[in-house]
Order: structure tokens, then sequence, then C-alpha cells
């Protein structure tokens, strides 16, 4: 058996169609994902659809749908986008599905069995776009004139013009008064300061670790898990007139995809359709955006440790990408759509810019301009002009290099080079794996400038030390090809087929990264193509 390697994207709720910024986790999940499996790990990449949620039956009204035909729709256009990106998910999992909705409800149970679970009547502010309650020290002061928030202050006097709204969505909370089932939080108080210091590693960055540690030692209050008035969703199996709200609804998705695998042909050939995958858990890696760190990073071991399962072991935690330095929103019209945005130029110009531009951790801004820009100078440029000059001059020599002489001071570079990679790789570091990538040819470009392999493929007693400079930028380009499959597999195995480099693909799908890093190879030239990525006009 080979190790296994499992990954989720965040939740995306199902009225949206998904956009730039859901685009963005579910890009990073996959390049992770890629290299997991070219490195030789068996991979489960879980993406998902949170269903049962109040705003996707507001949605199916303001469409005058039935709830289930929108959810339907929406799915479809979730999986649509997600396809047409080539995200290569192995499960897609909507929380309406029978196999979720039994599988909590056994979870339900347990915490509830465990004493874990109880009921309460209480009165509490409620944000329907954050599906959470609210404390009055959630909120900010919004000025309604001028649409300016502010910090909560105690000498701000409320009025018609300045009232409390959450911060998200600009909108004041819902005064509920409800009797609801509540979980005991409080009482892994202890037990998740304990797993933090055992686990620093737990949450990345190292701020929101130090922000979720902060937050527990001030104190956990109990949360609702249902809610009485909902009549959409998934039942207690201990009180069939509630539903269970949001947080054991949605976040052990995570867990039926393991515990209870939809049939899939894309694993036909890996495992068996009844295998039960429960070998995949606990995750290896969660994505999430840093708004919902908190119900990840602190509900969610609670709620794992009271049913008996084991914690995942890491929580990725994205920053927010705005528009215009504006949130992303419908009501502001600066919603980007991925597809229509990769049609009009490139996938490959949006997963590099994506993934290179900001640390991953970091909030930034999406623009445009500067996405064109750093597609042609890294990609257009750097690797592209390489390439063509590999190409051009070895067609004035020979169609093939059977010799194999590298030289030394690029080998040294590019066995630093592979090191780091790998390493920042594995530690989910995709701005540095790219800026390394590049780096480095930035010096193979250097090295042909010195070297200049145009002007002594001139001089017939110059011909071997030309072939070996040829010889050892081709020899390196493909060691950066192979890392940049991951991020570019479209353009990569085509690369390798002009190449007659046989079969890399399906090596590299088969988990032989390493195989192929080691292999003595011989090139095969035989004409000139188009050039690997053509520069976009700003």
């Amino acid at each position: 058996m080979k190790d296994t390697f499992f990954i989720t994207t965040p939740i995306y709720y199902t009225n949206w169609v998904p956009h730039i910024g859901h685009a963005y986790s579910s890009i990073l999940a996959d390049v992770i994902a890629r290299y997991q499996k070219i490195s030789g790990k068996q991979v489960k990449f879980s993406t998902w659809v949170d269903e049962n949620s109040q705003k996707a039956i507001a949605s199916a009204e303001e469409l005058w749908m039935e709830t289930v035909s929108y959810l339907d729709m929406m799915a479809q256009k979730h999986k649509a986008v997600w396809d047409w990106l080539d995200i290569k998910y192995t499960d897609f999992i909507r929380t309406t599905e029978p196999r979720h909705h039994d599988f909590v409800r056994e979870v339900l149970q347990k915490s509830f069995d465990n004493g874990d679970i109880y009921e309460w009547e209480y009165e509490w502010m409620y944000c329907v776009g954050c599906e959470a309650f609210k404390k009055d020290d959630d909120l900010v002061y919004l000025n309604k004139t001028t649409w300016a928030t502010f910090p909560i202050d105690k000498k701000v006097v409320e009025s018609d013009n300045i009232i409390k709204v959450c911060p998200d969505h600009l909108k004041t909370p819902d005064k509920i008064k409800e009797k609801n089932y509540f979980f005991k939080l409080s009482k892994y108080q202890e037990f998740l300061e304990d797993f933090y210091r055992e686990n620093p590693d737990f949450i990345v960055p190292s701020e929101r670790y130090n922000e979720v540690k902060a937050f527990v030692k001030r104190w956990l209050d109990d949360f609702s898990i249902s809610r009485e008035t909902n009549k959409f969703g998934i039942r207690l199996p201990f009180d069939e007139t509630q539903v269970t709200y949001v947080w054991y609804d949605a976040l052990f998705n995570y867990l039926t995809v393991c515990d209870r695998p939809h049939p899939n042909p894309l694993l036909t050939k890996e495992r068996g359709q009844e295998q039960n995958d429960m070998k995949f858990w606990p995750a290896n890696l969660h994505v999430v955006a840093k708004d919902i760190i908190r119900f990840h990073a602190i509900y969610w071991p609670a709620m794992l440790e009271s049913a008996w399962y084991e914690i995942p072991k890491q929580i990725l935690t994205t920053g927010y990408l705005t528009v215009d330095w504006q949130k992303i929103s419908k009501s502001l019209w600066n919603v980007i759509d991925p597809v229509e945005f990769s049609e009009k130029y490139s996938k490959d110009l949006l997963t590099l810019y994506l993934l290179s531009s900001f640390n991953i951790w970091q909030d930034w801004d999406f623009d445009t301009k500067q996405a064109i820009l750093t597609y042609n100078a890294k990609l257009a440029n750097n690797l592209g002009n390489l390439v063509n000059r590999v190409v051009v001059l070895s067609l004035k020599m020979w169609t093939e290099w059977l010799n194999w002489i590298i030289d030394e001071e690029i080998k040294s570079k590019l066995d630093d080079y592979v090191y780091i990679f790998n390493h920042s790789a594995n530690d989910y570091n995709l701005k540095d794996t790219l800026d390394l990538s590049f780096k480095f040819l930035d010096d193979l470009n250097k090295f042909a400038d010195t070297k200049q392999p145009w002007q002594t493929i001139k001089e017939e007693s110059l011909q071997t030390e030309t072939s070996d400079v040829l010889y050892t930028i081709a020899e390196w380009l493909r060691q950066v090809w192979l890392n940049l499959y991951a991020f570019f597999p479209e353009k990569m195995s085509e690369m390798f087929i002009k190449l007659w480099l046989e079969n890399y693909s399906e090596s590299l799908e088969s988990g032989k990264l390493n195989e192929l890093r080691q292999k003595q190879e011989v090139f095969n030239i035989k004409e000139k193509w188009e050039a690997l990525f053509l520069r976009i006009d700003v």
C-alpha cells in the first residue's frame, strides 16, 4: 500500500457560482494534490457544496424554484466550473446526499450519548449571511449615510443612522429566541489547550495559530448545533423536531467521503469501489479561508474528540482575495468568473498569478494587468525563450543528443533547487516553489548568455562544447518541467511529447517523479514548434 494523502477544499455555499476567490482555494488544493500524487502518494481530494442552509432556500425562493431543483442546478454549476478548470478532485460531495445524512445522524447520536449535547432555551443575535450567532463584540458600527464602519465603542450612541452590523455582511443580525440543542465546547477547553501545545504546526500560518490559542484561552462558550425553525436539513436522531445547524452538518462531510465513499470511476483503477476509505483519515490538510479558521481549529477538533475520531493533521489558512480592494460581492459588481477569465487569457496565467504573487496566508488584491505582466515575464519570456533557444540551435546541429555531459556549476545549483523545491512543496509553500523555479531558469538564461552557444555553433572546433552547453540547458529544463507539472500539467505534457520524452505524463500520474528525475535522458528534436507560452498583450 502506498502512502496516503487526503486534502479538502473550503466550504462552498451553493447559493453562488464559484468566483475567482473560490477558484484560488481550489487551484491551490489541486496543485498540492497533484504534487503529492506524482511524488508517489495515493491521493484523495475532496470538494463539496454546503446545501442545507437558509441561504440556499432563500436563493431558490428568489428564482421561484423548488429547493431540491435549485440545489441540483447549482451543484452542476459548481462541478462544471471545477471540471473546466481541470480541478482533479476525487470526491465531490453534496450535503443533501443520503450517505451524508445517515452518517451525520450517527455522529450526532455518539456525541449525545457521550453527554456532550444538551437542550437549552436562549435569545441571541444571528447573522444569516455567516450562518452564525453573534455577540456584541463580534459586531461593528455602520454609518448608513457614509457606509463607513468603526469598532464597537460604548461612547457611540445608536440611532437610526448608526447601527450595529455584522462586519462581513453589513447587516444587523436577527434576534432569535429558540429552544435548541448545544454542544459542550467548554468541556474541551483543557483538551484543546493541550492539543495546540503538542501540535504547534496544526494551524498554518503561525499568526492564525496564535490567534486561535488566544481565543481559546479567554474561555469557550458552548454553541448551538440545531434549529427548531429550520425545516430543510438533517434531523436530530434524538429529537426529530429539530434540524442540525451548520457545523455538524457541514464539517462532517470531510469524514463522510472516507467512511462512506461514493463509487467514483476516477478511482476504480486505484482501489475497489466498495473499499472503505478510512485509511485516508485523519486528513492531511484542510484548506480554509481565515474567516472560518475558528470553526475548523476549535469546534472541529472538539466535535471529533467527542465522537471518537482522530483530528486532522494540519489546517492551511488562506488570506482574503479582493478585487479593486473591495470584498468580492455581487452587489459591488466586482465578481470575476474564473472560467471566463481563463478563456479570455489563460488558465496557466490564472494559476501562476494566484499562486506566485503573494504568500498563501496574505490578503491581496487581484489585478488583471499585473497578472498578464507576471505571465509574460515568467512563462512567455523566461521559460518560453529558453526553450526556443535550445530548439532553434539544436536543429542547426543534429536531431538527437546521445551524450550526457552536464556543466558542474549548473549541476550544483540544480541539486540545491530540487532539494529546496521538495522541502517547500511538502510545506505547501507554493509561492516559494515557483520563485525557486523561475530563479533557476534565470540562472540557466545567464549560463546561456555566458556560454553563447549561438556563437560557438559557428566554429567547427567548438561543436562538442556547444553540444554540452545545449544538453545542459535541455536537461535542466526537463528537471524544471517535471517540477512544474503539478502547476501546468497540460503545457508540461505537451513539452514532453514534443521532445519525444515518452510516457512522461503517464509515469508522473503513476507517482514516478523521483524516478524521472534520476533518468539519463536522450532528447529528440525534429522541428520547431509554436511557442510554449504565447505572450499576451496588456
